[in-house]
Order: C-alpha cells, then sequence, then structure tokens
C-alpha cells in the first residue's frame, strides 16, 4: 500500500486526468502561466501512472490547456466583478480547480459530473455551504432542480461539449435559456478539422480508444446563434495569441488557432 487513491474511471472520463496533469507541470515551471497548486496537491495523490496518457502529448496540446483554464478563469473573475453573489455551474467538472482560483467569498457553486467522477474528485476537494457536488449527465433534467440563482448564472463547461452529438447541445441550450433566461455560457470548442487532429494526436497519442473520440466539430460560430435567435455571441477566445508563450509553441499554435483546432466561446442564452 502507497496510501495514494487508485483511479476507475471510464474512457471518456479518464480524458479528465490530461488538464488535471497540464496545470500540474506547468505549476511547476519557473516562470508558470498558471499556477494551480491544488491540481500539483491531486497529481501526488493519485494512484495512476500519469506517463501511460501524457508521454506523447505535444507542448501545444499542453500549452492549450494551460490557455483554456487561464481565459475560463478571466471570463469567471469578469462575471464575479459584475455579479459578485452570482452562481457559477461547472458541468462536466472532472478534476477541475476553477473554484480555488477565483473564488470571491460570495458566490454559489456547483460542480456537476457523472456519478464515479464526483466519487473521485471527493476524494480530495469538499463542499461547503456555497459549493455543491451534483451527481448526473448534463443531457437530464433534474439536476437543474438543484440550482439556486440570485444574481445571474454562468455555465462553464471545458473539454465537454465535443464529445457529444450537434443536436444534444443544441437542444440543452436551448433549455437552458427557457430555464435561466439570460444566464450565460462558456465553452471550449473544435472544427471539424479540430476534432480529427484532436482524435488523432491527442486521444489515440494518450492511449486511449475510440470510445473517447471527439464527435463534435463546429463549422462556424454562426452556427450557434442560428439554433434560436434569443442567443447572443459575446466573444470568440483563441489560445495562442498570449505574448508569454514559447515562441515554438506560438507558431504551432497560430496554425492552430487559423484552423480553429481549439478555442473558447463565451455566449448569452436568452434575455434576462
Amino acid at each position: 500500500m502507497n496510501g495514494k487513491i487508485a483511479v476507475d474511471l471510464g474512457n471518456v472520463q479518464k480524458t479528465m486526468l490530461l488538464p488535471l496533469w497540464g496545470r500540474a507541470v506547468e505549476t511547476q515551471k519557473e516562470h508558470p502561466l498558471l499556477v494551480d497548486r491544488t491540481a500539483l496537491e491531486i497529481v501526488g495523490k493519485i494512484d495512476y501512472d500519469f506517463s501511460t496518457i501524457t508521454s506523447n502529448i505535444s507542448p501545444l496540446s499542453q500549452a492549450a490547456w494551460i490557455m483554456r483554464s487561464l481565459y475560463v478563469d478571466d471570463i469567471l473573475k469578469n462575471f464575479l466583478a459584475r455579479r459578485p453573489h452570482g452562481t457559477v455551474v461547472n458541468i462536466g467538472c472532472g478534476l477541475e480547480t476553477n473554484f480555488e482560483r477565483v473564488d470571491n467569498g460570495l458566490l454559489t457553486w456547483f460542480d456537476l459530473d457523472l456519478p464515479d467522477v464526483i466519487a473521485l474528485r471527493q476524494q480530495f476537494l469538499k463542499e461547503n455551504e456555497r459549493r455543491n457536488f451534483l451527481t448526473g449527465s448534463f443531457l437530464d433534467d433534474a439536476w437543474l432542480d438543484h440550482i439556486q440563482v440570485t444574481d445571474g448564472v454562468l455555465f462553464v463547461a471545458a473539454g465537454v461539449f465535443y464529445y457529444f452529438e450537434e443536436s444534444d447541445i443544441k437542444s440543452f441550450f436551448m433549455r437552458l435559456a427557457d430555464r435561466f433566461p439570460g444566464c450565460e455560457m462558456v465553452f471550449d470548442v473544435s472544427s471539424p478539422t479540430g476534432v480529427k487532429v484532436a482524435n488523432k494526436r491527442v486521444i489515440e497519442s494518450a492511449g486511449l480508444d475510440e470510445r473517447s473520440y471527439l464527435k463534435w466539430g463546429l463549422k462556424n460560430t454562426a452556427v450557434l446563434t442560428s439554433w434560436d435567435r434569443r442567443f447572443q455571441l459575446l466573444e470568440t477566445r483563441f489560445y495562442f495569441k498570449h505574448k508569454e508563450l514559447d515562441r515554438r509553441v506560438k507558431f504551432a499554435g497560430f496554425i492552430s488557432d487559423w484552423l480553429k483546432i481549439q478555442y473558447l466561446v463565451h455566449m448569452r442564452l436568452g434575455n434576462a
């Protein structure tokens, strides 16, 4: 016995270990873009050979995970500056640690994921009077009854939606707009080309099989606003324009951004 916590996850859920590892590695750099000491602690407590899924991961993929976290944190902080008592719902939370990085002491937070993920999450992170763990798929509606909103709500889905069909995402967004008019949504997307690249260079490189493949590729952000006239695109953030990124990563990142391999979208769903 080594005193560490074993990991027993499904194929798609196992992909959550990749960005966790990426944040831990970044934190240990001499000049990190992101400091996530909670991620570093979790990696140290997990009984898992991360080399089995990270040995072939490219610096570009690792940088994308860091930039996604930085941009999501920034949008969260801006939301909470406008709505200090706002509600945040982290969909498919995995082992994300945004709460630890942005908590203002006033917000209400919900972490949602499948039962096996939440069971693992509870080994490292705890609920409190403002932070709640919910089990279930975002495609089910039962969990929505638990969401309490007093000062607006922002839904976050990092590394989630491209594992599902476009029709599932569209239907989910429409239900949110009906139930929480004026809510905001932040999520990452890939182009159809990006989905193919990610499946080949990230999923397969990590030793995961086709059950972990990405499915949804977004051709253009105009598709999102065409789903419903209540939907508004607030901003789009591409990952590799950050001035402090390694020059070699920035060159490859320029191609990635141009091909829309992966980027972040911020929307408003419905009128408040």
